[in-house]
């Protein structure tokens, strides 16, 4: 570069959107796509996943004259949902330590194939320990596969561009969960067996009962809704062939030599080809002092962490507990299973039109104010569905799966720009995974938290039926947490490249390591674990004990509590 002194930022920012901007986008955003069929096939199944594992879960109401859910299985319903997102917490955990080690692309093309060989035995299970313990194994990939990509997607687009990018790949996510209802539905609902004795296992769901008064029996078609979840063994060969390695992570690991050749790459797709650049002229940004998950704790970088932890925890209660319910939801108001999966598809669908326009307007406004509005407008949805869902409507019902699923997932969504930018290159995807990976804690024990308030009393009509337009205003409660928290930790981030972020950062204390903070933090997970997921499975009679809720609501304000005490303090410090 002329002899002048650059960055790896200051270069791939010069090059603006150019062919390796666009193969990135799709090999990043077929991962992301894969993934997100592999979660959402469990919810698009999980009535008839259930039947088989079940078979007395639906039974006939006397009163009703339809098949039902009995209330001791909704935890346990709820429970085929949470060892995925399990495992997608250990594999966020573990993977964003891995990637900041052994680089991004091994990282992605390990999680992919993880996922997809671990997701093939599941079509096999006759038993619901068998189908939890490989959910949990393929969720590892799973969990690990996001937080490259998004972490991919900051350190290969432009600073101007890079929220949409990052958008635009959850976009690719959800088109997966839109895939798995558009396949799995179809599959999952038809009473023919379509692979012979493979499939040809009977099952009887809250779909049972015809309106004509008639019963009809599934077979377990659900079980190759699983085998297609194993497509991604093959992409995960074509990513280790075609994908390459990010020059940020080459410069920051010491291989600066390695980072100019692959800029040097890049800019011959940009139709450059003199283009060299000199390693010794290479600026990289120090390391910080102390590498792992308990710097995030650290006074430099708690307040980040407090912004990123929190919104995300919320968006995760909220997106995943909301679809592995609305199914339920509405085959109690009165809608055939079928019917209520493809109220969840389009919840879905109008996620991907979220997503796709959350980077612009994060972009163009900045990312607080962005995320702020964002969950104003989530209030307003689910008050909305509240009041105006009834059977017999399925358009009014659309309307409102589409308002709400674009209100939450651009919600969601909105938090991701800000998790690559909280962090230096050194740290980031590491800060990126954990806090995904604790998020997910908050969707593994929503499922269960929903289903045993569905199961409670409280939340009960006069007839004995769940009154699910109380139980989604609890939702309420998570968007306030999730205003609050961003209006008190979140920082502006937008337009600012990688280097610059860093500069920003507050001074480190070499000494001050995060440790205590950390641990602190993780017994409050264990806590959460505990009341939230581990009582409703294992303790008998959970979801009618008068302690459940008051407990479970503990378990979930616990890390909002410890925030307000510990990242409060260091907020004048962060700006």
């Amino acid at each position: 570069m002329d002899g002048k002194e650059f960055t790896v930022s200051e270069v791939i920012d010069s090059f603006g959107i150019n062919g390796h901007t666009w193969l990135m986008f799709v090999l990043l955003g077929l991962a992301n796509i894969f993934d997100g069929y592999d979660f959402m096939v469990i919810n698009v199944t999980n009535s008839y996943v259930a039947a088989t594992f079940w078979p007395d879960a639906f039974q006939l109401n006397a009163e009703t004259g339809k098949y039902a859910l009995q209330p001791q299985y909704s935890a346990l319903m709820g429970s085929l949902t949470t060892w995925g997102l399990l495992g997608m917490v250990l594999g966020g955990a573990t993977g964003g330590i891995l990637s900041d080690r052994i680089g991004r692309k091994k990282m992605l093309t390990i999680a992919v194939l993880f996922y997809g060989v671990f997701t093939l035995p599941q079509s096999f299970a006759n038993d619901v320990y068998f189908f939890a313990a490989f959910r949990l194994i393929a969720g590892f990939g799973v969990g690990s596969c996001i937080p490259v990509v998004t972490t991919c997607f900051s350190e290969t687009i432009p600073s101007q561009h890079r929220g949409v990018f990052v958008t635009f790949g959850m976009a690719f996510m959800v088109a997966g969960w839109v895939l798995a209802g558009l396949i799995g539905n179809p599959i999952a609902s038809n009473p023919q067996s379509i692979m012979g004795d493979f499939t040809n296992g009977e099952v009887i769901t809250a779909a049972s009962l015809r309106p004509d008064g008639t019963m009809v029996t599934f077979c377990e078609n659900w079980r190759l809704c699983y085998l297609i979840g194993a497509l991604p063994i093959i992409y995960g060969i074509i990513l280790f062939f075609v994908m390459k390695e990010t020059p940020h992570w080459f410069a920051n690991s010491g291989q600066k030599e390695k980072a100019c050749k692959a800029l040097e790459a890049i800019a011959h797709q940009h139709h450059d080809d003199s283009a060299h650049y000199d390693p010794n002229l290479l600026v990289v940004p120090p390391k910080p002092a102390n590498i792992g998950p308990n710097v995030l704790f650290s006074k430099k970088y708690i307040v980040a962490t407090a912004a990123i932890w929190t919104t995300y925890f919320v968006g995760q209660f909220c997106v995943y507990g909301m679809n592995a319910w609305i199914p339920t939801w509405f085959q109690g108001v009165g809608y055939s299973a079928a019917d209520s999966t493809n109220l969840q598809t389009w919840n879905n669908f109008a996620a991907i039109l979220s997503n796709i326009s959350v980077g612009f307007v994060s972009d163009r406004i900045g990312r607080k104010k962005n995320l702020a509005g964002s969950w104003i407008a989530c209030i307003v949805a689910i008050i909305l569905c509240s009041m105006l869902v009834q059977p017999n409507n399925m358009i009014l019902c659309v309307v409102l799966m589409l308002l709400f699923g674009f209100c939450l997932n651009y919600a969601i969504t909105a938090v991701q720009p800000l998790m690559p930018e909280s962090y230096p290159t050194a740290l980031r995807n590491t800060g990126v995974a954990w806090c995904q990976a604790f998020a997910r804690f908050g969707g593994s024990g929503s499922s269960i938290v929903l289903g045993a308030i569905a199961a409670n009393a409280l939340f009960k009509t006069a007839e004995g039926a769940t009154n699910w337009s109380m139980v989604v205003l609890v939702l309420i409660v998570p968007f306030l947490l999730g205003e609050i928290c961003t209006l008190m930790f979140v920082r502006e981030t937008g337009g600012k490249t990688m280097d610059q972020l860093a500069a920003e950062a507050t001074t480190e204390d070499k000494a001050d390591t995060g440790t205590t903070l950390f641990a602190v933090m993780m017994v409050v997970a264990a806590i959460l674990f505990i009341l939230c997921i581990v009582c409703p499975l294992a303790v008998d009679g959970w979801a009618k004990s008068a302690m459940a809720l008051p407990l479970m609501s503990i378990g979930m304000l616990l890390p909002f509590i410890y925030f307000f005490i510990f990242a409060t303090p260091q907020i004048k410090n962060s700006r």
